[in-house]
C-alpha cells in the first residue's frame, strides 16, 4: 500500500506587532488629531502686554493645565509620527513616499522638543526668579529650529499625500496652512517679542489637528478611482 505525503506549504500567521501597527495607522492619525485638539484647548493664556517672554513662560508653566495639556500634545505628536510611519510602510500613497520618509525623521526630532516643552514646567520657579532654566531654554532653542523644519515637512507631506486624493485633494489645504503657520510662528515670536502671536499658535494647532484627522479618515477610504484604474491597467 502506498501513502501520499502532504507536502502543501504551511502558512504561518503574520499578525506581528509591526503588521498590526501598519494596519492601524489611520486610527493613530485620527487619535492624534483628537488628542492634539483637546491638548491645545487646555493651553494656558497669559496677557502679553508688559510681560517679557521669560515672564510669560514662567506664568504659563506654573499653570495647572500646562503639564496635562502638553502631555496630550506630545502624545498627539507621537501618534502622528506612528501613523505617518505606518502610512509609508503600507504603501498607501506611493507618490508621497519621499515626503513621508523625510517627514517621519523630522517629526521624531520634533517629538523630543514636544517632550521638553512639557517638561519646561520644572523650571517655572527658576523662570519667575531669574535663575537658570536649562529645560525651558533648551525647549526654546529647539523650537526655534524644529518648528520651521517640522512645519516645512508637514507642508511637503500634505501636498504629496493630497495629490493622491483626487477631487478631495482640496482637504490637504488644512495641512498646508497649518504647516506654514507652524513653521513661522516661533521665529516671529522671537523676532517680534512685542507682537501677540498666540492666535497664530492656535491656528497652527487646530489646522494640524484637523489635517491629522482628515488624513486618517482618508487612509480608511479605498484608493482614488484614478489610481485604481491605473493599477488595473498595469
Amino acid at each position: 500500500m502506498t501513502t501520499t505525503q502532504n507536502t502543501s506549504p504551511i502558512t504561518l500567521p503574520t499578525t506581528t506587532t509591526t503588521s498590526r501597527v501598519v494596519r492601524a495607522w489611520p486610527f493613530a492619525l485620527i487619535a492624534s488629531g483628537v488628542l492634539s485638539a483637546v491638548g491645545g484647548g487646555m493651553h494656558p493664556e497669559v496677557a502679553a502686554e508688559g510681560n517679557t517672554a521669560r515672564e510669560e513662560l514662567a506664568v504659563m508653566t506654573a499653570d495647572a493645565s500646562w503639564v496635562p495639556g502638553h502631555s496630550l500634545l506630545a502624545l498627539g505628536v507621537a501618534l502622528m509620527l506612528l501613523g505617518l510611519w505606518g502610512a509609508r510602510r503600507s504603501g498607501r500613497w506611493p507618490r508621497a513616499d519621499s515626503a513621508l520618509g523625510v517627514g517621519v525623521v523630522v517629526l521624531a526630532l520634533y517629538l523630543v522638543e514636544a517632550v521638553l516643552h512639557t517638561a519646561a514646567a520644572v523650571d517655572s520657579e527658576n523662570l519667575a526668579h531669574g535663575h537658570s532654566a536649562p529645560v525651558a531654554l533648551t525647549h526654546l532653542g529647539l523650537a526655534a529650529f524644529l518648528y520651521p523644519l517640522s512645519g516645512a515637512a508637514i507642508v511637503w507631506m500634505a501636498t504629496a499625500i493630497g495629490a493622491d486624493w483626487g477631487r478631495l485633494r482640496v482637504l490637504s489645504v488644512v495641512g498646508i496652512v497649518g504647516g506654514t503657520v507652524h513653521a513661522v510662528v516661533v521665529p516671529l515670536t522671537l523676532l517680534l517679542p512685542d507682537t501677540e502671536t498666540s492666535p497664530l499658535f492656535a491656528v497652527a494647532g487646530m489646522s494640524l489637528s484637523a489635517w491629522a484627522l482628515v488624513t486618517g479618515v482618508m487612509g480608511l477610504r479605498g484608493p482614488s478611482s484614478a489610481r485604481a484604474a491605473g493599477a488595473t491597467r498595469r
